[in-house]
């Protein structure tokens, strides 16, 4: 399966861990990534860093959008995602170019030689702003699959870190989503680094990201135990491991807040309520190890 990997790699460290588990898997063929909002830069140096060290060629990384959809943007801080800290130092990337860096990731989807499964694992930035600038380039996504939401509970981030981006791409496309009920499986650190081989490149870059992670974890009282979390990469897997997760279609509603309601009168999509975390996990643990996908 082709994919295109939309990420905000950086902050959280499952996406970093999705992206290796994408280069991996035997069922996935990773033709493109994109990052999205705020440091989009960083976010782009770490995945062409995980792709050097992956022995990876020829897979476009493109940054993209920084400002989220209508509102105010200020784009002069210095706030650096907890992994973005392992990336030298880049002008920071200005809202005002949105445009030439959306464009760009249009013309490389458009440019692919066959339809892609688009798997976003950060907020629907670039989602919306491809959908509003070249509606036309949706004709090359053979499906899309989100990370996000949770159903008549607290806002999920990715949902709720553009709104109006969340509304107009569940308004436009009919999604897969995997919200927090389906994906908030994690390993605990002592798994995760048994499972990761510091001899080989990408796997030692993923604990330095994993590294960095904990140590800026300021949710935990203990960053130190603080568990590899995996959203990201279960969402992923979901393309691969349909089985493995509960689909039902529903009609959901994007409250003001981010907040994702059932109604009868939302946009349709399937939406995973659960997963079986029996079956993701041999799989996960098996693909960090660098062998197949058990």
């Amino acid at each position: 399966m082709d994919v295109w990997l939309d990420t905000d790699i950086g902050g959280d460290v499952d996406d970093a861990v999705a992206l290796l588990l994408a280069l991996r898997h035997p069922d996935i063929r990773l033709v493109g990534i994109s990052t999205v909002l705020h440091r989009v830069d960083i976010a782009a140096w770490i995945a062409q860093e995980m792709l050097r060290r992956a022995g990876t060629r020829g897979i476009a990384v493109l940054p993209g959008a920084v400002a989220p959809l209508g509102v105010d943007y200020d784009d002069s801080g210095d706030w650096i995602p907890s992994h973005g800290r392992l990336a030298p130092r880049m002008e920071r990337p200005l809202a005002k170019q949105d445009g030439e860096r959306v464009e760009a990731v249009a013309q490389a989807m458009i440019a692919q030689p066959e339809p892609f499964h688009l798997v976003t694992i950060g907020p629907l930035t670039n989602v919306a702003r491809l959908l509003e600038a070249h509606a036309g380039v949706a004709s090359r996504w053979a499906g899309v699959t989100c990370m996000g939401g949770r159903l008549e509970g607290d806002a999920e981030y990715n949902l709720q870190a553009d709104v109006e981006a969340t509304r107009l791409t569940l308004k436009r496309l009919r999604p897969r989503l995997v919200g927090l009920e389906a994906c908030s499986d994690t390993l605990t650190r002592q798994e995760a680094e048994a499972a990761l081989d510091r001899e080989d490149p990408a796997s030692a870059f993923l604990l330095d990201c994993y590294r960095e992670y904990r140590a800026h974890a300021e949710w935990t009282q203990d960053p130190e135990t603080a568990p590899l979390t995996l959203f990201d990469a279960i969402t992923l897997l979901s393309l691969v491991q349909e089985g493995a997760f509960d689909f039902q279609q529903l009609r959901v509603l994007v409250e003001k807040d981010g907040r994702l309601r059932l109604t009868d009168d939302g946009s349709p999509a399937a939406y995973a309520t659960g997963s079986d975390w029996t079956a993701i996990k041999p799989a996960i643990l098996g693909l960090l190890s660098g062998g197949a996908a058990a």
